[in-house]
């Protein structure tokens, strides 16, 4: 049985970031990815604020600047202008400044990062579960002081382990679209996407879109919604879509147990006002690696993690869980949609983007 200080299962943005900062920290570590290559196929929006968004929303993140140092050639496309959708066609324009990347090309990245730092990576591993300090998986187990969840909102980690679940998640889908996009970003909202949204985020070439719903409030599939939203954009998608499935209720209420932390998707990281969930990932991440090296070596109880996580970003997370069930309550019909976005407008809108509080 080979030993480790430190094993992370999945290697998403969280799982590599994790691995990067234990790593660069002293500890011994092997990422576990069930993918054959690493970020492949992409199963999100390829999103990210730009830094200086990243700071306003969360203000308590320190050296933001050094942690999202993404290389200029792994940004497709830069916008400042999110495009909020009613259905009839209304839009609010809300000042906000991000880019899109080509996620494939940037968890392949942040994978080489973590292996610059001293990471052992596997892919096409498949983990079964976790018994105390033993990963499972279908060609033996692996020993490690610390056993990081970062495989997604299903994880096997948190379900082996006996964490909470994530709950009242949505299934999203999204594909790549063909033709010629101006730099806007576009959320739209109502029938087309009950419950969520559906998006249109323009890169260098084409854009990526896709569309989330609830299954309390859709009453039809998802592809259906997504086949629907093609027609009435008019967008050509031209690759496989890939669905997955999204946290909506903000952090599961503990994250770090004796020998085990969860982060990213796992633990519940994603901003529930949009989906997004890279930007956590990754300043959770950066704690994760950091408190795993620590109990490695100094016996600091992983519980620091949880307590370092929330004081960083918890309080802006709670506020966007807030701001979507309020959104939930005056979203239900098409008329409500309308005259609820109506009220809101494109300032207190900017706050809901910013996980800020929309009222007053």
């Amino acid at each position: 049985m080979n030993d480790y200080d430190v094993i992370v299962v999945g290697g998403g943005p969280a799982g590599s970031t994790t691995a990067e900062h234990a790593a660069l920290n002293g500890a011994s570590v092997l990422v576990l990815d069930r993918k054959k290559v690493i970020g492949e196929p992409v199963a999100c929006g390829e999103f990210l604020p730009e830094n200086s968004e990243m700071k306003v929303t969360f203000p308590r993140v320190p050296d933001m600047d050094e942690l999202f140092d993404v290389p200029e050639e792994l940004i497709s496309r830069r916008m400042d202008l999110f495009r909020m959708i009613a259905p009839s066609g209304r839009y609010w324009d809300v000042k906000f400044s991000g880019y899109t990347t080509d996620r494939d090309r940037f968890d392949k990245f942040l994978s080489e990062k973590a292996r610059k730092a001293g990471a052992e990576i596997r892919t096409s591993v498949r983990v079964t579960g976790v018994e105390g300090n033993e990963v499972i998986t279908e060609s033996g187990r692996l020993k490690a002081k610390v056993v990081v969840g970062a495989d997604g909102p299903l994880s096997t980690v948190a379900r082996s382990l006996g964490f909470p679940r994530n709950r009242d998640m949505y299934p999203a889908v999204t594909g790549q679209a063909e033709g010629e996009f101006p730099p806007v970003m576009e959320m739209h909202f109502g029938s087309v996407a009950p419950g969520a949204y559906a998006w249109v985020l323009p890169k260098g070439s084409g854009a990526n879109v896709g569309v989330g719903c609830s299954p309390k409030l859709a009453d039809g599939k998802l592809n259906d919604y997504f086949a629907s939203f093609q027609q009435r954009r008019g967008l050509k998608v031209t690759t496989r879509t890939v669905g997955k499935f999204v946290p909506s209720n903000g952090p599961i209420a503990w994250t770090a147990s004796e020998n085990a932390l969860l982060v990213g998707d796992a633990a519940g990281h994603v901003m529930a006002v949009n989906g997004g969930g890279i930007p956590i990932a990754m300043i959770c991440g950066r704690l994760a690696g950091r408190a795993a090296a620590s109990h490695v070596r100094d016996g600091t109880p992983l519980k620091e993690y949880e307590q370092e996580w929330r004081s960083q970003v918890a309080k802006p997370l709670h506020t966007a869980v807030n701001t979507k069930r309020l959104a939930t309550l005056f979203f239900g019909t098409a008329r409500r949609t309308e005259w609820a976005m109506g009220v809101v407008g494109a300032r207190r809108m900017g706050k809901m983007i910013r996980l800020r509080p929309v009222f007053p």
